[in-house]
């Protein structure tokens, strides 16, 4: 298996867990480009194709092609335990976001683990369910930088 296919089956498995341990609204994994292949994002949405988008165009992979529940076919790294959470209470005007204990930090640690085993300047993010509906929480991670809490346009660093 090349690096390219590497790089991306392992987003492929990324976005997949995502979805289905955290239950999150989407998940994405930009993979950057490199002397291995062009630039590449990865993203999937619950019960929607999973698109694998570069610039010669977008591959779309239907959801009931998916392989839901089976141990990825790629070597990932360890991370905190995962799983749905309950939705964020949030407020926009204060940059509050108030949930269970130690779950946005968590994420933070497992997104970072993730993002560090696609390698330099990967990024993995997700957005989660908030009490608002029309404002989900986007959490994005990049090895060797913070996490960073998304809420509207303001972006807000989460201790992990």
């Amino acid at each position: 298996m090349s690096a390219p296919e590497l790089r991306v089956q392992q987003a492929m498995a990324t976005v997949l867990r995502l979805v289905h341990e955290v239950a999150v609204l989407r998940a994405r994994v930009l993979l950057p480009e490199s002397d291995d292949g062009p630039t590449t994002v990865v993203s999937l949405e619950p019960h929607g194709p999973l698109l694998v988008e570069r610039p010669q165009g977008t591959v779309e992979i239907p959801h009931e092609e998916l392989p839901h529940g089976a141990e990825p076919d790629v070597a990932m790294p360890a991370t905190p335990e995962l799983g749905p959470y309950p939705a964020f209470e949030i407020d926009p005007a204060t940059g509050t976001v108030t949930g269970m204990i130690g779950a946005l930090g968590g994420l933070g640690v497992a997104l970072t683990r993730l993002s560090a085993a696609m390698g330099e300047d990967v990024v993995v993010g997700c957005e989660l369910r908030t009490t608002d509906p029309t404002s989900p929480l986007g959490v994005v991670a990049r090895a060797g930088e913070p996490v960073v809490a998304l809420l509207g346009d303001d972006a807000y660093e989460i201790p992990t």
